[in-house]
């Protein structure tokens, strides 16, 4: 990426912020991580009834059953056909992403939480009853984040320049502690959007952007096209495919690439409108076929079959 280029961090029109790409040679180093820090009161319970005003990630921790939804009033956990809900440390999360032994995170703590604000980046390895400061704790919060299912590795966007970072692109290679400029070299697109990366292969991750999806085998530093350019709005990784969403025609598609042909092929989804875009898309890396998507509007579909069939799991993000 050329140095001064300015780029937009956006999810299709939703989210939207400057930012400022510039390379440096200097490797960046984030504070060291505190102690684990415990929620007060922790349990996970059965969800009353209620109206989620924003889902901000989706996604299956691997030790865990059940599809996790992050919200700005917390976690929701689908599990055996049942909503729950946490009884406390209802943080307002972003950037949420799903690993093989939790989950890291983003945004900002309640009220109640003895977690500095705002979170920085944090991980979770008992379901959100106690969290790890992985890097900026009390100094930035991180709505784009993607995270490696079984590496160490983790991407994120800096959207406005700090005391630690110029505004960018980074990636992580030892879980928070040190922080490298991310090229994306071949990016021809003038955003940035949901970044994606490879479950077990730490050299390989996607970005989608309003003009298509690009790929890259070597961290970020040069990416290439490898869809039809169109307003692409979300993507995850299974050990074989790239899924990724995006806005065509009047209504939302969904396809996939096979990261050993390179072969597209179309998904078959739910009518959705073009003013309903899917906004994340999540796997589960332990049992294949199992795939849900998000929408801007607060819906929620699973498929157990690798998109064959989908089940409606939330309805404008009322838990009835």
């Amino acid at each position: 990426m050329k140095q001064g280029r300015t780029i937009l961090a956006v999810l299709l029109l939703l989210l939207a912020a400057g930012c400022t790409a510039e390379e440096e040679q200097s490797k960046k180093t984030a504070e060291e991580p505190s102690s684990t820090l415990e929620e007060a009161d922790y349990s996970i319970i059965e969800a009353s009834a209620q109206q989620i005003d924003h889902i901000q990630g989706i996604g299956y921790p691997g030790n865990d059953t059940g599809l996790y939804l992050s919200s700005s009033d917390g976690l929701k956990f689908f599990k055996e056909g049942i909503w729950h809900e946490a009884t406390s440390a209802n943080h307002d999360y972003m950037g949420f992403q799903a690993v093989k032994d939790g989950f890291i995170v983003s945004g900002h703590p309640d009220k109640n939480s003895v977690i500095k604000n705002p979170l920085g980046i944090v991980k979770s390895t008992d379901k959100g009853a106690s969290f790890k400061n992985l890097a900026f704790s009390g100094t930035s919060s991180f709505p784009f984040l993607a995270a490696g299912y079984e590496t160490n590795i983790i991407y994120m966007i800096n959207q406005e320049k700090s005391d630690e970072l110029e505004a960018g692109v980074y990636r992580s290679q030892d879980t928070g502690k040190t922080w490298d400029p991310v090229s994306l070299n071949g990016l021809e697109a003038d955003t940035l959007g949901m970044i994606a990366a490879h479950p077990t292969h730490p050299e390989i991750m996607a970005m989608s952007t309003r003009s298509g999806i690009f790929l890259s085998q070597d961290k970020g530093e040069t990416v290439k096209l490898v869809s039809e350019p169109m307003m692409a709005t979300a993507l995850t990784f299974t050990e074989n495919n790239l899924y990724y969403a995006y806005a065509d025609q009047e209504k939302v598609q969904m396809s996939k690439i096979d990261l050993k042909t390179m072969e597209n092929s179309q998904i078959k989804i739910p009518f959705l409108s073009y003013d309903n875009p899917i906004t994340y898309i999540s796997a589960d890396n332990k049992s294949k076929g199992r795939l849900a998507i998000s929408t801007y509007l607060k819906d929620l579909y699973e498929s157990a079959d690798s998109g064959v069939n989908w089940q409606l799991l939330l309805k404008n993000g009322r838990i009835e």
